[in-house]
């Protein structure tokens, strides 16, 4: 009678597997805890098992060297990400020049000297900044998106507000509208 063992050994199990893009069928059979395949002949191949490759020689690698090495990797990240931020940056100040230069030939010093005498942060309960808001008509035509009050934002976005109004109503909102 034999051993349950010894009919493990002499009877290899098989498996089927699908390979390729034409699911062709393979045969596998294991035996001794050795994968075998025979794509052709659609079972157990007969050959010889292949020699076992060598196993890697352990070389002792030195901390520093592998510290050395992280460091280097991550200051090219850091490099990198630099880069990445001063061309993001750059396009970000491209876009807010184009969008704060003058639109319009209108002397805006001109008429910020005559209403504020060219006080661009002045600031009041009912008129503000160097071509003298109303807060109604800052706030109304989106000057809020720069500051809370003309007198705060720069001449600049005092100037892009101004040409807001201007598009709209023309010089007519500025008593100075001569020095324009």
């Amino acid at each position: 009678m034999a051993a349950v063992g010894d009919r493990n050994i002499s009877q290899p199990r098989r498996r089927s597997l699908f390979t390729g893009v034409g699911l062709a069928v393979t045969t596998v059979a294991v035996v001794g805890g050795v994968f075998m395949l025979d794509p052709i002949a659609g079972g157990a191949s007969s050959h010889r098992r292949a020699p076992a490759a060598p196993q890697a020689a352990h070389v002792p690698i030195e901390a520093a060297l592998v510290s050395r090495a992280r460091a280097e990797a991550e200051q090219k990240i850091v490099v990198a990400m630099v880069v990445q931020q001063q061309q993001q940056l750059a396009a970000f100040y491209a876009a807010v020049s184009s969008q704060l230069q003058q639109k319009t030939s209108v002397n805006w010093d001109g008429i910020a000297q005559c209403e504020t005498a060219g006080n661009w942060h002045m600031q009041g309960s009912t008129f503000s900044g160097g071509l003298g808001f109303y807060n109604g008509t800052w706030t109304g035509f989106g000057g809020r998106q720069f500051a809370a009050n003309a007198g705060q934002a720069t001449r600049e976005q005092q100037i892009v507000v101004a040409e807001r109004v201007y598009a709209r109503f023309g010089l007519s909102g500025w008593g100075c509208r001569a020095y324009g």
